[in-house]
C-alpha cells in the first residue's frame, strides 16, 4: 500500500541514506530501517471495495467467422465511377452520382466520384468489393455507405491506390445511435478489409472507418484521418496484418459495444499482427471490455490513454510503444505475459482501475500528483488530463548536492509526519518542509478493488512515468518478466503503487522515482533491496549494487532524477547484504531502460550496505 516514508537523518548525512530492508506493511505500528531509525506510523491494513468480477474472453469467443477473403474475386461484376456518368452491370443501379448495389456478389470499382457515393443495400446478402484505383468524394458523409448487408469484403486491388473522403463541408450525424452514417466509410454489417493496395480514408465530419457490427482487417496499407474516432467496430476490432496509420481527434482505434451477450463477447479490440502507427487527441485504443495484443508492431501516441479498457487487458506478444500519453496502459485486470513494451506517460505508466469508466480520472487510485503544501491542504499539481489546466508546485524546493556521485540536482524536498504535533523529520542533506497527513495526494486510502489486479509473468517493459509507474487500485502479482520504471520526481506519486498486496516470486524488477510514497512488493522466493538516497541523484547517475563476495548483481542508471531504488531479481536473496556505490562507468548492454544486470561497472564510490528482504 502507498504511504509516506519519512526521510531521515541517516549515518551518512550530507550524502545518502541507505534503507536496508524494504518498508514493512500491514498493521504493525512502526516503520524500521537498518539505520535504527524508527518513526510511528498510522495502520496500514489493507480493506476492499467491491468491484464487478472481470473475465478474459478467448478470440473464439467473438464468434468472428473464419472467412477466405480472396475467393471471390473471379466474374467481378465491373463498376466504373465518374461525375454524372458512372456504369456498372447486373445488381448495380445509377442515379446521377449515386451508384448502389442491390444484390449480392462480386465487384469491381475503379475511377473518380467528386461529389458522389456508392452505397451497399443487399437483402442479407454477402458482397466483395475489389477497389481498384477508385477516389469518392461524397457530397455530405460516407463516400461508402454499407447500408445492408450480411458480410463485406472489401478487397484492395494489388498495386492500386484508393482514396475515400468526405465533402469539405460535411456536418455530423444528428442521432449517434441510429443508422445514419457517420463515418466516411460506414457499415452496418461485419466488414473484412484485405489485399496488397492501399486505402486512404479522410474522415472530415466524424469517425474515418466505423461498423455497427464488427472489423477484420487482414492486410493492406490504410491511412485514415479522421475528426472523430479512426477505426471504429462496434462489436469487435480485429487487426490480423497490415501496414496501418491513424490520425483522429478522437479515439484512434475503438470498440464500443457494452452489451452482455450470451452468444459471442462484443467491445473488444484484438490485435495479432500488423504494423500500427496511432496518433490520437483522446485515446490511442479504447475497447470497453477487453483490449488483447498477441502480436504486431503498435505505436502510440496519445492526448489521453496509450491503451484503455474498463475490462481486461492482455499484452501476450508484440512490441508495444507508447511515447505520449496520460496514462499508457488502462485497464480494470492487466495481464503481461509477453512481448515489448515501451511506455511513457504524464500520470501513471500502468494503471489497475477501481472500476470507473475509462477515460475518467479515478480518485480512489491515488492518481492526484503534486505535493502537500505545508499546513496539509491538498495537493496542488494533478498533472492533468488533456484540457486541464496544471501549475507547478514548488513548495519546499531546495537544492541537494550528491557529493559521492558528483551530480547537483534541484528537486522539491518534503519532510513527512504521521502526527501533527510531531517535529519534521529531516533527510540531513537539505531543509525540509513540514506537512501534516500522508503527503503528496489522496492516495489510495488502503482500499484494495475486489477482482482487481495486476498480474506480470512475461515480458519485457520499460515506463517512464510522471505519475506512479505500476499503479493497482487492486492487488499486483509478478513471476517472471523484466520491468524497468524510472518513476516520478514528484514526492506524491510512486514508481511502485498497489491498493492491496504486491507480492514478487520471479522476474527482474527495478524501480527507481522519489522516495515520499515508496513502495517495495512483498518477497516471496526471491530478495528485494530497497534503497533511500539521502540526497537527490541527478538524472545519468549509475547506482551499482554487488554481493558479499563482490560479485555485481546489477547497475541502474538514472533516467531522472531520484531518490529510491527497488530491485529484485533471482540474482538477490533475502537476508544477504549487498553493498551499493554510485558513479561507476557503465557498460554492456542493458535489459531495459537503464538496467544491465551482471557485471558491468567499473569505479564509482561505495556508500554502504543494504540487507534484502
Amino acid at each position: 500500500m502507498r504511504k509516506p516514508l519519512p526521510f531521515l537523518a541517516g549515518a551518512l548525512a550530507g550524502t545518502l541514506l541507505l534503507a536496508g530492508c524494504s518498508t514493512t506493511t500491514g498493521s504493525d505500528d512502526e516503520v524500521s530501517t537498518d539505520t535504527g531509525a524508527t518513526t510511528e506510523t498510522t495502520s496500514t491494513e489493507t480493506t476492499s471495495a467491491t468491484a464487478t468480477e472481470l473475465t478474459e474472453v478467448t478470440y473464439d469467443d467473438l464468434d468472428v467467422n473464419d472467412l477466405d477473403t480472396s475467393a471471390n474475386l473471379e466474374n467481378a461484376v465491373e463498376i466504373t465511377l465518374s461525375d454524372s456518368g458512372s456504369t456498372g452491370g447486373d445488381g448495380v443501379s445509377v442515379d446521377g452520382d449515386v451508384v448502389t448495389i442491390t444484390a449480392g456478389g462480386t465487384y469491381r470499382l475503379s475511377g473518380t466520384l467528386s461529389a458522389g457515393q456508392v452505397v451497399v443495400a443487399t437483402d442479407d446478402e454477402d458482397v466483395t468489393l475489389i477497389l481498384d484505383g477508385v477516389d469518392i468524394t461524397s457530397a455530405d458523409t460516407a463516400a461508402l455507405d454499407i447500408e445492408g448487408a450480411d458480410e463485406v469484403v472489401i478487397w484492395l486491388e494489388e498495386g492500386s491506390t484508393n482514396t475515400l473522403s468526405d465533402a469539405a463541408d460535411a456536418t455530423p450525424a444528428d442521432d449517434e445511435e441510429s443508422d445514419a452514417p457517420n463515418a466516411t466509410l460506414y457499415s452496418t454489417a461485419d466488414i473484412w478489409i484485405a489485399g496488397e493496395g492501399s486505402l486512404d480514408v479522410d474522415g472530415v465530419a466524424e469517425d474515418g472507418i466505423a461498423s455497427k457490427d464488427g472489423i477484420v482487417i487482414e492486410s493492406g496499407t490504410i491511412t485514415v484521418t479522421a475528426a472523430d474516432d479512426g477505426i471504429r467496430g462496434k462489436d469487435y476490432l480485429v487487426v490480423k496484418g497490415g501496414d496501418i496509420t491513424v490520425d483522429a481527434e478522437g479515439d484512434g482505434l475503438k470498440s464500443t459495444n457494452e452489451s452482455l451477450d450470451e452468444d459471442s463477447a462484443v467491445g473488444v479490440v484484438w490485435i495479432s499482427g500488423g504494423t500500427l502507427d496511432i496518433a490520437s487527441g483522446v485515446d490511442g485504443i479504447d475497447a470497453v471490455n477487453q483490449a488483447t495484443v498477441e502480436g504486431g508492431t503498435l505505436s502510440i501516441a496519445a492526448g489521453d490513454d496509450g491503451i484503455t479498457t474498463d475490462g481486461v487487458l492482455h499484452i501476450s506478444d508484440g512490441t508495444v510503444t507508447v511515447s505520449e500519453s496520460y496514462e499508457g496502459l488502462e485497464g480494470g485486470v492487466i495481464l503481461l505475459s509477453g512481448g515489448t513494451g515501451t511506455i511513457a506517460s504524464s500520470d501513471d505508466g500502468i494503471n489497475v482501475s477501481s472500476g470507473s469508466s475509462s477515460g475518467t480520472s479515478d480518485l480512489g487510485g491515488g492518481d492526484w500528483g503534486g505535493e502537500m503544501p505545508s499546513g496539509g491542504g491538498m495537493g496542488g499539481d494533478r498533472g492533468g488530463r488533456p484540457g486541464e489546466s496544471s501549475t507547478e508546485d514548488t513548495t519546499g524546493t531546495s537544492t541537494s548536492t550528491d557529493a559521492t556521485a558528483s551530480t547537483t540536482a534541484t528537486v522539491t524536498i518534503a519532510a513527512y509526519t504521521t502526527d501533527a504535533s510531531s517535529d519534521a523529520a529531516t533527510d540531513g542533506a537539505t531543509d525540509a518542509t513540514t506537512v501534516e497527513g500522508p503527503g503528496g495526494g489522496m492516495g489510495g486510502m488502503d482500499q484494495a478493488a475486489e477482482g482487481r489486479y495486476l498480474e506480470v509473468t512475461g515480458g519485457t517493459w520499460y515506463i517512464d512515468a510522471e505519475g506512479d509507474g505500476l499503479d493497482s487500485n487492486g492487488t499486483a502479482t509478478m513471476t517472471g518478466g523484466t520491468v524497468v520504471i524510472d518513476g516520478p520526481t514528484n514526492s506524491g506519486n510512486g514508481a511502485i503503487d498497489t491498493n492491496g498486496t504486491f507480492t514478487i516470486s520471479g522476474g527482474t524488477l527495478a524501480a527507481s522515482g522519489a522516495a515520499g510514497m515508496l513502495e517495495s512488493p512483498e518477497a516471496d522466493g526471491q530478495g528485494v533491496l530497497t534503497i533511500t538516497f539521502a540526497s537527490a541523484i541527478a538524472a545519468g547517475t549509475s547506482i551499482t549494487v554487488s554481493d558479499a563476495d563482490g560479485n555485481q548483481v546489477a547497475t541502474f542508471t538514472t533516467g531522472k532524477v531520484s531518490q529510491s531504488l527497488v530491485l529484485s531479481s533471482d540474482a538477490i536473496v533475502s537476508g544477504e547484504s549487498y553493498t551499493i556505490s554510485t558513479g561507476a562507468t557503465v557498460s554492456g548492454d542493458a535489459v531495459a531502460g537503464g538496467l544491465v544486470m551482471g557485471a558491468a561497472a567499473t569505479g564509482g564510490t561505495e556508500l554502504g550496505t543494504v540487507t534484502a528482504d
